[in-house]
């Protein structure tokens, strides 16, 4: 009896079956795939799919041909489903259910469903204030990631916001692994990557207030309210808006002299005024 497939998605589409890579060659069974690892577990229906492989411009033989791509689906995932006779509705992976079609993905079968996890103990680690086991669980779950996220379907094959949605959960947990080392104490240790972040993404305005908290703590003041400046002016160029309060806050903060998490500091004051040369 062959093992269950384990499924990669946080990088190059992956699928292996007893340690030996069995994923799907034809660019469009891939994009099929990754749409129920994105889903697994819940049914997707014909007409989803179908809009989704062709971007809601289908041709004619669409409806045969998805079926066409999710029998050869069902045998490169349980060939020996197949071979023994039994109802191919009934594939023990891949079902078809109602008017479409549910994978099945078992606990440690996809990388996304383990990263997902390792965030959620991480959080309610940090939550609780237990920084350091906090950032182990953070790093196991960053560590599962390979590169772009199904990096190797371009938007032709598989819409774009999918990737959008991924990269926006990798961000969130780069973000909480930063908090815990902030926590820990280890604020001089991530400003470099901070400001990498804070240039790379300019307009995530988390990565510019752990910058000012990482920069006021490590008794850099005027650097810190100097990046709130910084982001503040990006902020009101690109979106004609004011920051958010999240980040008019930890500037108040500063400035006040109570800086998270509710322990007092010196008060951040802000530079004189440049004088003027006579």
């Amino acid at each position: 009896m062959l093992a269950s497939p384990r499924y990669r998605v946080l990088g190059p589409l992956e699928v292996r079956r007893d340690g030996q890579p069995c994923t799907p060659t034809a660019l469009k069974r891939r994009a099929l795939l990754a749409l129920l690892l994105l889903h697994a577990n819940e049914p997707l229906s014909v007409t989803v799919l179908i809009d989704e492989l062709w971007d809601c411009h289908p041709p004619r033989s669409a409806t045969a041909t998805l079926q066409m791509y999710v029998s050869g689906l069902r045998h490169t995932l349980d060939p020996d489903h197949r071979f023994a006779g039994r109802d191919p509705r009934q594939h023990p992976v891949l079902r078809t259910e109602g008017s479409g079609y549910r994978l099945r993905a078992r606990p440690g079968e996809l990388d996304l469903d383990h990263f997902q996890a390792l965030a959620g103990l991480g959080r309610s680690q940090l939550q609780s204030g237990r920084c350091a086991v906090a950032g182990a669980s953070f790093r196991g779950a960053l560590a599962l990631w390979r590169g772009t996220p199904l990096g190797d379907l371009g938007e032709a094959a598989l819409p774009s916001h999918y990737r959008v949605r991924l990269e926006e959960e990798r961000l969130a947990v780069v973000h909480d692994r930063i908090g815990a080392d902030i926590c820990q104490g280890r604020s001089r240790e991530v400003i470099g990557e901070l400001e990498e972040l804070c240039a790379r993404y300019p307009l995530r305005e988390a990565f510019h207030e752990q910058l000012m908290l990482a920069l006021a703590r490590t008794g850099r003041c005027a650097e810190a309210l100097g990046a709130y400046a910084r982001a503040r002016r990006t902020v009101v160029e690109d979106t004609g808006m004011e920051p958010g309060p999240a980040l008019r806050a930890t500037q108040r903060a500063l400035l006040d002299g109570h800086w998270p998490n509710d322990t007092r500091h010196e008060r951040c004051r802000p530079a004189p005024p440049a004088q003027l040369a006579v």
